[in-house]
């Protein structure tokens, strides 16, 4: 998701029953000054799904901000935010990027002294390259990946993304040549003669017309 969409997410633009989110309404900093704004593109107000880990997670922090309105007596239905301060105060966009930058850098104590987190200075943004670079590598369609980043078409992940797909070309060449001669990725030809090789040796035989 992109830095606004996080910003502007509200809990009615998540459905805990289907497991699913629909950023609609992004907050926008434009010279500090924060403003609703209609999503980037019109791919934007996209439908999606989310892992257990990531609902248990959201589920919580709804639970704990539950508790933190309460202390300060927040009645506003119309506060649906889903992340604020503890007083209901929605955060400023800018704020998230602070934070991440914070935390990227940050040090962490260790038994054998101390260490930082590891991230390189990177930007917020960056993340979402990385999730796609990530998703991508693993096999993911560029349909989906595109999908769920919310681009307006399939172009645009693949024209930013291009230095991935050498590699996944290679992987796909090699991936379909076992699924074609062996019948699986993982299946191993035999000896000539054993039952394997033979039936390895049937598949790999061009078709006949008929079998056409």
């Amino acid at each position: 998701m992109r830095r606004a969409e996080l910003a502007g997410l509200r809990w009615s633009d998540i459905d805990f029953t289907r497991a699913r989110l629909t950023p609609r309404l992004p907050r926008v900093a434009v010279n500090y000054q924060v403003h609703e704004s209609d999503t980037k593109t019109p791919s934007g107000r996209r439908s999606l799904a989310l892992d257990p880990a990531t609902l248990e997670a959201l589920g919580a922090h709804r639970r704990r901000q539950a508790q933190e309105r309460a202390v300060f007596e927040i009645t506003d239905a119309a506060n649906d935010l889903v992340f604020t301060w503890p007083n209901g105060r929605p955060l400023h966009p800018d704020l998230i990027t602070d934070w991440f930058q914070r935390h990227a850098t940050r040090v962490v104590w260790q038994q054998a002294g101390h260490s930082k987190v590891g991230l390189p200075a990177i930007r917020l943004h960056d993340v979402r390259h990385s999730y796609a670079t990530a998703a991508l590598a693993a096999g993911i369609p560029a349909k989906i990946v595109s999908e769920r980043l919310g681009h307006a078409n399939v172009q645009i992940t693949l024209d930013t993304y291009s230095h991935v797909i050498p590699g996944l070309d290679e992987q796909a060449a090699t991936t379909i040549a076992r699924l074609i001669l062996e019948g699986s990725e993982t299946a191993s030809v035999g000896a000539p003669g054993s039952d394997a090789a033979n039936s390895a040796a049937k598949r790999a035989t061009p078709p006949t017309p008929e079998r056409r």
